[in-house]
């Protein structure tokens, strides 16, 4: 659960930054701004399921709150990672 946990922040991280990088590329008309894109996408979908296996491997939440946790990490994406990993995280994994 250790090494699961670290992947997770890492690739949510790398795709708050390529969120942003992309973001000023599109800003300035840059012709890799699409290829960015892609990549902040594709980077959000593998901490979105690594978060999901989080979720879903955890004893410590109810039925009830893993449906809840699943449609708003699902739902709001980014932000929702913001709010997981600053707030709720915790309780999900029981590691300080």
């Amino acid at each position: 659960m250790q090494k699961m946990y670290s992947q997770t922040k890492q690739a949510f991280l790398f795709s708050l930054v390529f969120y942003s990088l992309s973001m000023v590329f599109v800003l300035f008309q840059s012709p890799i701004a699409p290829v960015m894109i892609s990549v902040s996408l594709l980077l959000s979908m593998i901490w979105v399921v690594l978060v999901m296996l989080e979720i879903i491997r955890s004893p410590r939440i109810d039925n009830l709150e893993r449906t809840g946790l699943t449609v708003f990490i699902i739902v709001l994406n980014i932000f929702a990672g913001i709010i997981y990993f600053a707030l709720i995280r915790r309780k999900v994994t029981g590691i300080s």
